[in-house]
């Protein structure tokens, strides 16, 4: 497996995901401001020429819930992914996806200010993305009881970020959720390799 990586970018979700599963994978950084990025070949593995990219063997992706979900389902001994035929996969797969498709536009919305339109938004609007988020936390400590999962890793990365920079309000559900997941080891080792990495610049 490999990890296709820049360092202070949105791929560090991924690569606390690999941390996480504790299996062997490779680390390629991708320099995204380089005249001529992404090329060909890369945009073979990432459409969308951005971070994070993935490849196995011949299977290749964009996309972190896509990655977070493959490396989740081809590693099951680390049940950081329900099984498909077990009860909490629908669920579970709606807050994998939540950070992409929600949490990222009302951030946006709260950023910029922009007047919310919850009818016709997919996402509905920043207050009613956090009252969902803030209820489907409870009562914790993970969204499934004592078991975490690929969607907590994302949700806390993302809640981290966002709150680091102002685009998440700092309830406290969101920051004792966060706090958790950063006490994780998997997140202390990624952070250590993500400040390696910036020290290479």
């Amino acid at each position: 497996m490999k990890l296709h990586y820049c360092p202070q970018t949105r791929s560090f979700t991924a690569l606390w995901m690999m941390e996480e599963t504790g299996q062997p994978y490779e680390l390629e950084r991708v320099d995204i401001r380089a005249p001529g990025h992404p090329s060909e070949a890369y945009k073979k593995i990432n459409p969308m020429g951005k971070v994070p990219g993935f490849t196995d063997g011949g299977n290749a992706m964009g996309e972190t819930a896509a990655i977070l979900l493959y490396v989740a389902d081809k590693f099951p001994q680390t049940k950081l992914a329900p099984a498909p035929t077990d009860a909490n996969r629908g669920r579970f797969l709606q807050w994998l996806m939540f950070s992409a498709t929600t949490i990222e536009p009302v951030m946006v919305e709260k950023r910029t200010g922009a007047a919310p339109n919850s009818f016709q938004a997919g996402w509905g609007d920043y207050d009613r993305a956090m009252a969902a988020l803030e209820n489907a936390l409870k009562p914790g400590p993970w969204l499934f009881g004592n078991q975490f999962t690929a969607a907590d890793l994302y949700l806390g990365s993302s809640l981290g970020f966002g709150m680091r920079f102002g685009m998440v309000d700092k309830r406290p559900a969101f920051v004792e959720f966060a706090e958790r997941a950063s006490a994780r080891p998997s997140f202390k080792r990624a952070t250590e390799i993500e400040a390696r990495e910036v020290a290479k610049k």
